[in-house]
């Protein structure tokens, strides 16, 4: 099992590792999965990022874990219903696999639009992407005993990059590509 809490350089193997974990789910989860993203930032060419997989699946369903629940959990996921988030249903690999953090999020909602917004800001403005890179690493040599505040620290700077890109999405019409898995 690979340890997480670090930064490290980017590694473009890391979008082999998500369609090691993706296309199977697209098998399992069928027309449950609407979409299955690769976020975070391991899916930005370029940007520093701990080692984890972040896969988002846009569900039609959101409350009802019973379509798609079970079919994560035969896939070897666990759920983390301790997750404080409400707006995804949390999954992680079972202790001793890769990390692999799995976000299920309603398809259309705002949380699911923000995730695919970021990460295709940062994809197509290199500045802002090193400017987020710098302040990880910053935050990491802060609080590299303190993963709560090491995320806190980041809000700042995740909400001011979430402003340009509102603005980007406005003038450019963006919208969501197709599923990357």
């Amino acid at each position: 099992m690979e340890d997480g809490w670090r930064l490290v350089k980017h590694d473009p193997e890391w979008n082999g590792l998500f369609l090691e974990t993706a296309l199977p789910l697209r098998q399992l989860l069928g027309t449950a999965a609407l979409r299955i993203d690769h976020v975070g930032s391991t899916s930005i060419a370029g940007l520093d990022a701990k080692p984890i997989i972040d896969i988002q699946i846009s569900v039609e369903r959101f409350d009802d874990m019973a379509i798609w629940g079970p079919r994560l959990e035969e896939a070897g996921l666990e759920f983390r219903a301790d997750n404080p988030d409400r707006t995804k249903r949390y999954f992680r690999e079972k202790p001793g696999k890769r990390r692999t953090h799995i976000h299920v999020r309603q398809a259309g909602s705002f949380a699911e639009q923000m995730t695919l917004l970021f990460r295709d800001y940062l994809r197509g403005h290199p500045k802002d992407c090193m400017d987020y890179a710098l302040e990880k690493h910053r935050l990491m040599e802060l609080y590299r005993d303190n993963r709560a505040m090491y995320v806190e620290g980041k809000g700042p700077i995740v909400w001011a990059i979430l402003r340009k890109a509102h603005e980007w999405s406005q003038a450019a019409g963006w919208k969501p590509g197709p599923s990357d898995g």
